[in-house]
Protein backbone atom coordinates (compact mmCIF):
# COMPACT_ATOMS: atom_id res chain seq x y z
CA UNK A 1 0.00 0.00 0.00
CA UNK A 2 1.13 3.50 -0.70
CA UNK A 3 -0.81 6.68 -0.17
CA UNK A 4 -0.62 9.71 -2.42
CA UNK A 5 1.19 11.69 0.27
CA UNK A 6 3.75 8.94 0.85
CA UNK A 7 4.26 8.42 -2.88
CA UNK A 8 4.96 12.10 -3.48
CA UNK A 9 7.40 12.19 -0.57
CA UNK A 10 9.27 9.10 -1.76
CA UNK A 11 9.46 10.34 -5.35
CA UNK A 12 10.71 13.73 -4.23
CA UNK A 13 13.34 12.14 -1.97
CA UNK A 14 14.57 9.86 -4.75
CA UNK A 15 14.68 12.69 -7.27
CA UNK A 16 16.67 15.01 -5.01
CA UNK A 17 19.00 12.21 -4.00
CA UNK A 18 19.53 11.23 -7.63
CA UNK A 19 20.21 14.82 -8.73
CA UNK A 20 22.84 15.21 -6.01
CA UNK A 21 24.49 11.90 -6.93
CA UNK A 22 24.63 12.55 -10.68
CA UNK A 23 26.15 15.99 -10.08
CA UNK A 24 28.77 14.61 -7.69
CA UNK A 25 29.62 11.77 -10.04
CA UNK A 26 29.82 14.07 -13.06
CA UNK A 27 32.27 16.36 -11.26
CA UNK A 28 34.36 13.44 -10.07
CA UNK A 29 34.39 11.83 -13.49
CA UNK A 30 35.55 15.07 -15.13
CA UNK A 31 38.30 15.30 -12.53
CA UNK A 32 39.42 11.77 -13.30
CA UNK A 33 39.40 12.43 -17.04
CA UNK A 34 41.65 15.42 -16.46
CA UNK A 35 44.09 13.50 -14.26
CA UNK A 36 43.95 10.30 -16.31
CA UNK A 37 43.31 11.33 -19.91
CA UNK A 38 42.28 8.65 -22.33
CA UNK A 39 45.38 7.32 -24.16
CA UNK A 40 45.72 8.05 -27.86
CA UNK A 41 44.87 5.25 -30.27
CA UNK A 42 47.60 2.77 -31.06
CA UNK A 43 48.11 4.00 -34.58
CA UNK A 44 49.07 7.38 -33.14
CA UNK A 45 51.84 5.98 -30.95
CA UNK A 46 55.45 6.11 -31.94
CA UNK A 47 57.13 2.75 -32.44
CA UNK A 48 59.75 2.20 -29.80
CA UNK A 49 62.62 -0.19 -30.56
CA UNK A 50 64.38 -1.32 -27.41
CA UNK A 51 68.02 -2.41 -27.71
CA UNK A 52 69.71 -4.38 -24.99
CA UNK A 53 73.47 -4.62 -24.97
CA UNK A 54 74.65 -8.18 -25.37
CA UNK A 55 71.20 -9.42 -26.25
CA UNK A 56 70.93 -11.42 -29.44
CA UNK A 57 67.41 -10.25 -30.06
CA UNK A 58 68.24 -6.56 -30.43
CA UNK A 59 65.48 -5.29 -32.68
CA UNK A 60 62.19 -7.11 -32.28
CA UNK A 61 60.13 -4.37 -33.98
CA UNK A 62 57.35 -4.55 -31.38
CA UNK A 63 55.68 -1.58 -29.77
CA UNK A 64 56.41 -1.14 -26.13
CA UNK A 65 53.15 0.09 -24.54
CA UNK A 66 53.52 2.50 -21.64
CA UNK A 67 52.88 1.22 -18.15
CA UNK A 68 49.20 1.60 -17.24
CA UNK A 69 48.23 4.42 -14.95
CA UNK A 70 46.96 3.42 -11.50
CA UNK A 71 43.19 3.16 -11.37
CA UNK A 72 41.59 6.36 -10.06
CA UNK A 73 39.66 6.18 -6.83
CA UNK A 74 35.96 7.02 -7.08
CA UNK A 75 35.44 9.41 -4.21
CA UNK A 76 31.66 9.46 -4.76
CA UNK A 77 31.14 5.67 -4.32
CA UNK A 78 28.83 5.96 -7.31
CA UNK A 79 28.14 2.27 -7.88
CA UNK A 80 27.19 1.55 -4.27
CA UNK A 81 25.00 4.63 -3.95
CA UNK A 82 23.36 4.19 -7.34
CA UNK A 83 22.50 0.54 -6.62
CA UNK A 84 20.81 1.62 -3.39
CA UNK A 85 18.90 4.34 -5.27
CA UNK A 86 17.85 2.03 -8.10
CA UNK A 87 16.66 -0.73 -5.73
CA UNK A 88 14.30 1.76 -4.09
CA UNK A 89 13.16 3.50 -7.27
CA UNK A 90 12.38 0.35 -9.29
CA UNK A 91 9.44 -1.04 -7.24
CA UNK A 92 8.02 2.48 -6.92
CA UNK A 93 8.07 2.86 -10.71
CA UNK A 94 6.42 -0.54 -11.15
CA UNK A 95 3.60 0.44 -8.81
CA UNK A 96 3.01 4.04 -9.82
CA UNK A 97 3.82 3.95 -13.54
CA UNK A 98 3.71 0.38 -14.90
CA UNK A 99 3.46 1.78 -18.44
CA UNK A 100 6.95 3.34 -18.06
CA UNK A 101 8.51 0.62 -15.93
CA UNK A 102 10.25 -1.18 -18.81
CA UNK A 103 11.59 2.11 -20.19
CA UNK A 104 12.98 3.02 -16.77
CA UNK A 105 14.73 -0.36 -16.55
CA UNK A 106 16.13 -0.09 -20.06
CA UNK A 107 18.59 2.61 -19.00
CA UNK A 108 20.19 0.21 -16.51
CA UNK A 109 19.74 -3.38 -17.71
CA UNK A 110 21.77 -4.69 -20.66
CA UNK A 111 19.46 -5.66 -23.52
CA UNK A 112 20.56 -9.09 -24.84
CA UNK A 113 19.16 -8.24 -28.27
CA UNK A 114 22.00 -5.82 -28.92
CA UNK A 115 25.62 -6.93 -29.49
CA UNK A 116 28.15 -5.82 -26.92
CA UNK A 117 29.92 -3.57 -29.41
CA UNK A 118 26.77 -1.56 -30.19
CA UNK A 119 27.72 1.80 -28.66
CA UNK A 120 24.17 3.16 -28.95
CA UNK A 121 22.95 0.52 -26.48
CA UNK A 122 25.34 1.48 -23.67
CA UNK A 123 23.61 1.38 -20.27
CA UNK A 124 24.58 1.91 -16.63
CA UNK A 125 25.14 -1.80 -16.07
CA UNK A 126 27.78 -1.69 -18.82
CA UNK A 127 29.62 1.02 -16.91
CA UNK A 128 29.67 -1.05 -13.73
CA UNK A 129 30.96 -4.06 -15.68
CA UNK A 130 33.80 -2.00 -17.11
CA UNK A 131 32.66 -2.18 -20.70
CA UNK A 132 34.63 0.18 -22.90
CA UNK A 133 33.20 3.22 -24.63
CA UNK A 134 34.44 6.55 -25.94
CA UNK A 135 33.03 8.22 -22.84
CA UNK A 136 31.75 5.55 -20.39
CA UNK A 137 31.11 7.97 -17.52
CA UNK A 138 29.29 10.34 -19.83
CA UNK A 139 27.10 7.50 -21.13
CA UNK A 140 26.29 6.36 -17.58
CA UNK A 141 25.42 9.94 -16.63
CA UNK A 142 23.15 10.29 -19.67
CA UNK A 143 21.26 7.11 -18.74
CA UNK A 144 20.92 8.18 -15.11
CA UNK A 145 19.57 11.60 -16.11
CA UNK A 146 16.96 9.90 -18.30
CA UNK A 147 15.83 7.82 -15.33
CA UNK A 148 15.60 10.94 -13.19
CA UNK A 149 13.49 12.64 -15.87
CA UNK A 150 11.09 9.68 -15.93
CA UNK A 151 10.90 9.70 -12.14
CA UNK A 152 10.09 13.40 -12.15
CA UNK A 153 7.38 12.87 -14.76
CA UNK A 154 5.66 10.37 -12.45
CA UNK A 155 5.55 13.04 -9.74
CA UNK A 156 3.97 15.42 -12.23
CA UNK A 157 1.47 12.73 -13.20
CA UNK A 158 0.37 12.35 -9.57
CA UNK A 159 -0.29 16.07 -9.35
CA UNK A 160 -2.18 15.99 -12.64
CA UNK A 161 -4.23 12.96 -11.60
CA UNK A 162 -5.28 14.66 -8.40
CA UNK A 163 -6.92 17.34 -10.56
CA UNK A 164 -8.92 14.83 -12.61
CA UNK A 165 -12.48 16.11 -12.24
CA UNK A 166 -14.09 12.83 -13.33
CA UNK A 167 -12.17 10.92 -10.70
CA UNK A 168 -13.00 13.49 -8.04
CA UNK A 169 -16.70 13.37 -8.98
CA UNK A 170 -16.76 9.58 -8.75
CA UNK A 171 -14.98 9.60 -5.41
CA UNK A 172 -17.39 12.23 -4.08
CA UNK A 173 -20.35 10.08 -5.07
CA UNK A 174 -18.86 7.02 -3.40
CA UNK A 175 -18.17 8.92 -0.20
CA UNK A 176 -21.75 10.23 -0.20
CA UNK A 177 -23.06 6.66 -0.55
CA UNK A 178 -20.87 5.58 2.34
CA UNK A 179 -22.42 8.29 4.49
CA UNK A 180 -25.84 6.99 3.48
CA UNK A 181 -24.72 3.50 4.49
CA UNK A 182 -23.56 4.87 7.84
CA UNK A 183 -27.02 6.38 8.44
CA UNK A 184 -28.59 3.03 7.53
CA UNK A 185 -26.68 1.08 10.20
CA UNK A 186 -29.22 1.89 12.89
CA UNK A 187 -32.08 0.62 10.70
CA UNK A 188 -30.64 -2.43 8.90
CA UNK A 189 -26.97 -3.24 9.45
CA UNK A 190 -26.96 -5.97 6.81
CA UNK A 191 -28.23 -3.61 4.11
CA UNK A 192 -25.78 -0.93 5.27
CA UNK A 193 -22.92 -3.42 5.04
CA UNK A 194 -23.97 -4.55 1.57
CA UNK A 195 -24.00 -0.94 0.37
CA UNK A 196 -20.56 -0.21 1.84
CA UNK A 197 -19.25 -3.50 0.46
CA UNK A 198 -20.38 -2.51 -3.02
CA UNK A 199 -18.32 0.69 -2.73
CA UNK A 200 -15.37 -1.38 -1.48
CA UNK A 201 -15.60 -3.80 -4.40
CA UNK A 202 -15.83 -1.00 -6.96
CA UNK A 203 -12.76 0.75 -5.61
CA UNK A 204 -10.69 -2.43 -5.32
CA UNK A 205 -11.48 -3.25 -8.94
CA UNK A 206 -10.42 0.24 -9.98
CA UNK A 207 -7.11 -0.20 -8.15
CA UNK A 208 -6.63 -3.55 -9.87
CA UNK A 209 -7.37 -2.05 -13.31
CA UNK A 210 -4.77 0.68 -12.75
CA UNK A 211 -2.14 -1.98 -11.99
CA UNK A 212 -3.31 -4.31 -14.79
CA UNK A 213 -3.92 -7.08 -12.23
CA UNK A 214 -5.38 -10.22 -13.80
CA UNK A 215 -7.99 -12.52 -12.23
CA UNK A 216 -9.12 -16.06 -12.88
CA UNK A 217 -12.78 -15.10 -12.54
CA UNK A 218 -14.60 -12.36 -14.39
CA UNK A 219 -16.19 -11.14 -11.15
CA UNK A 220 -13.82 -12.12 -8.34
CA UNK A 221 -15.07 -11.90 -4.74
CA UNK A 222 -13.82 -9.14 -2.47
CA UNK A 223 -11.32 -11.40 -0.69
CA UNK A 224 -9.71 -12.38 -4.00
CA UNK A 225 -9.42 -8.72 -5.01
CA UNK A 226 -7.67 -7.94 -1.75
CA UNK A 227 -5.25 -10.85 -2.11
CA UNK A 228 -4.40 -9.94 -5.70
CA UNK A 229 -3.63 -6.35 -4.72
CA UNK A 230 -1.32 -7.61 -1.99
CA UNK A 231 0.52 -9.82 -4.50
CA UNK A 232 0.85 -6.80 -6.80
CA UNK A 233 2.37 -4.89 -3.83
CA UNK A 234 -0.39 -2.29 -3.87
CA UNK A 235 -1.18 -3.23 -0.25
CA UNK A 236 1.43 -3.74 2.42
CA UNK A 237 0.79 -6.26 5.19
CA UNK A 238 -1.07 -3.98 7.65
CA UNK A 239 -3.44 -2.61 5.00
CA UNK A 240 -3.88 -6.06 3.45
CA UNK A 241 -4.85 -7.40 6.90
CA UNK A 242 -7.36 -4.60 7.38
CA UNK A 243 -8.79 -5.00 3.87
CA UNK A 244 -9.14 -8.76 4.45
CA UNK A 245 -11.22 -8.01 7.53
CA UNK A 246 -13.41 -5.63 5.53
CA UNK A 247 -13.90 -8.31 2.86
CA UNK A 248 -14.96 -10.80 5.54
CA UNK A 249 -17.55 -8.39 6.94
CA UNK A 250 -18.88 -7.80 3.43
CA UNK A 251 -19.20 -11.55 2.91
CA UNK A 252 -21.19 -11.87 6.16
CA UNK A 253 -23.59 -9.23 4.88
CA UNK A 254 -24.30 -11.26 1.74
CA UNK A 255 -24.64 -14.72 3.33
CA UNK A 256 -27.78 -16.11 4.90
CA UNK A 257 -27.84 -16.76 8.60
CA UNK A 258 -26.21 -14.68 11.26
CA UNK A 259 -25.17 -11.33 9.86
CA UNK A 260 -22.57 -8.80 10.98
CA UNK A 261 -22.89 -6.67 14.08
CA UNK A 262 -23.45 -2.92 13.95
CA UNK A 263 -19.88 -2.39 15.13
CA UNK A 264 -18.54 -4.60 12.32
CA UNK A 265 -20.55 -2.72 9.70
CA UNK A 266 -19.24 0.55 11.09
CA UNK A 267 -15.73 -0.88 10.64
CA UNK A 268 -16.61 -1.69 7.04
CA UNK A 269 -17.86 1.83 6.34
CA UNK A 270 -14.92 3.52 8.05
CA UNK A 271 -12.35 1.21 6.47
CA UNK A 272 -13.75 1.66 2.98
CA UNK A 273 -13.79 5.43 3.43
CA UNK A 274 -10.12 5.36 4.45
CA UNK A 275 -9.18 3.33 1.36
CA UNK A 276 -11.05 5.71 -0.92
CA UNK A 277 -9.20 8.72 0.46
CA UNK A 278 -5.71 7.30 1.03
CA UNK A 279 -4.94 4.44 -1.35
CA UNK A 280 -4.76 4.94 -5.08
Amino acid sequence: MITEEVAKKQLQTLHLEGIALVEEFGAEYRRQRKLYPKPAPKDALNVVIVRFAGDKQKDDGKEQEPAPEPLPVDETHFEERYQSWYSRALPLMKQLAPDRYAEFQSFYVVDPRYPWHDRSAYVIQDFFRGRGADDPGGEATRCFKNQLAILRSVTDRLAWTSLDTDDQAERGMQLALLEAARDLIGIDERAAGAMAGTMLDAYLKKLADRRAVKFRKQKPPTAELVEALKQAKVFDVPVWSQATWLAEIHARCLKEGEGPTKLQVRDLVDGTQWLLTHVF
